[in-house]
């Protein structure tokens, strides 16, 4: 998803229609469609296109007036971060139930957050007959735009005002800084070492688990590199089964890590890597992120424990091999390490090696460690980058063992400093 495009949510009540109208205004079913509330539960993200102006189409779970464990909140919390984010927000709304409390609360939550909303009524199929938008005036979010996103009928009169809306299209804009994200589970300390780094109090601290329901963005400048810095909420021990805050944090985190360039995984040194903080490296790992670890409050254990903590890791994530620096963010010391890391990890994420080089260096390993017999190693080049990604053109390719496979990438891991960053090595033949 391009960071330049205009970005356009879809929100309203469960069962207004929703996946229906960008089922509608994406030509195709990219959305589940079915009669039980609810069925989208997630945020989907599709590139759509109106009048010549390319942008970001939203679909998200329904809102309702309150949210689980008695919070007057939104019940589908991802559609919250997608108002966020929009820069149009389409409030969808049922012209076959008028307005209702959902209507209403979620009216004022976009007026909270100041979205710019334009207000659409579905399910009007006669356009001679749409008498039933205008008790949506209440609502006080403008014009009532009467549409049938199942049958198409005023969605492009909608899409009209939409586009109209957005910021004026400008040409090459100015690269944004690379963000660095640090997720962890509940209470290891994040927003303390947010505030360690930045030098300020951007973050809530506090002792209770999932205090920080938000991603806190901060700069911080390393060398001459600036980076944009994403704080998170934990993520709950089982996500799956978390609700209201801890569901919100969840999403926040997983939404952090899409974002970044450089995840760092913060880990509790008192209580050693658990199952929970294996979870969320997975997750940084199948995202393809630079990854590195930070062990906090290394004032608390002894050495031993932080050396613990780097054996489990290399066991259990050994095609990655992450790297670790310990620290503690409470007293602020250990944070050059922070630095060091959020610098080489960029650097090694985005590698570009020039053919001749890589073709070399292949050269040199082949004639160190041969390949198998009848197989010759012809040609090598980098093919991708962010992450890299490296191809080697040889004869009989299927016939390179796994192993040796391991032996190039652990030496172009060596080489090329990529401890934690998932680059590819793929084989293609010469042929």
């Amino acid at each position: 998803m391009s960071s330049h495009l205009p970005v356009v949510a879809v929100v309203g009540a469960p069962n207004v229609g929703k996946s229906t109208l960008v089922n509608r205004i994406l030509g195709r079913r990219q959305a589940v469609v079915a009669e039980e509330p609810g069925t989208t539960r997630d945020r989907t993200y599709a590139r759509a296109e109106w009048a010549g102006r390319e942008f970001v189409l939203v679909d998200t779970g329904g809102m309702e007036p309150y949210g689980a464990d008695g919070l007057q909140a939104l019940v589908t919390l991802q559609s919250r971060i997608a108002a966020e984010e929009a820069d149009v927000v389409i409030h969808l709304t049922d012209s076959r139930t008028g307005v209702t409390e959902a209507d209403a609360v979620i009216a004022r939550e976009l007026r909270r957050m100041g979205s710019t909303v334009v207000l659409a009524v579905n399910k009007l199929d006669d356009p001679q007959n749409d008498a039933d938008r205008y008790g949506f005036y209440s609502l006080g979010e403008g014009e009532p735009h009467p549409i049938s996103a199942l049958h198409g009928i005023g969605v492009g009169d909608l899409l009209d005002v939409v586009v109209g809306l957005f910021p004026e299209a400008v040409g090459e804009e100015e690269a944004e800084h690379p963000r660095l994200a640090i997720v962890g589970r509940p209470n290891v300390g994040k927003s303390t070492l947010l505030n360690s780094l930045l030098g300020s109090e951007r973050a809530v601290v506090s002792e209770v688990p999932g205090t920080t329901t938000d991603v806190v963005a901060g700069t911080l400048e390393v060398d001459g590199q600036t980076f944009s810095v994403l704080d998170t909420a934990g993520v709950a021990r089982n996500a799956r089964r978390a609700r209201g805050v801890q569901y919100y944090s969840a999403l926040r985190s997983a939404e952090a890590i899409r974002r970044s360039e450089v995840s760092l995984l913060l880990v509790d040194a008192v209580e050693g890597l658990v199952s929970g903080d294996l979870q969320i490296a997975r997750q940084i790992q199948e995202a393809g992120r630079a990854f590195g670890v930070l062990v906090n409050k290394r004032d608390l254990v002894p050495q031993e424990r932080i050396k613990e903590i780097e054996r489990t890791l290399e066991v259990r994530m050994t095609d990655l091999k992450p790297p670790v620096r310990a620290l503690s963010a409470l007293e602020g010391s250990g944070l050059e390490g922070v630095y060091e890391l959020a610098l080489g990890l960029h650097r090694a994420y985005g590698l570009r090696v020039p053919t001749h080089e890589v073709a070399e260096f292949v050269r040199e390993l082949t004639a160190k460690n041969p390949p198998p017999r009848r197989v010759k190693v012809r040609f090598a080049l980098q093919t991708g980058e962010r992450p890299p990604e490296f191809t080697l053109f040889a004869t009989r390719p299927k016939d390179i063992p796994d192993s040796y496979v391991r032996y190039l990438k652990n030496a172009f891991r060596e080489r090329y400093g990529l401890w934690g960053v998932g680059f590819r090595l793929r084989l293609r033949s010469s042929r």
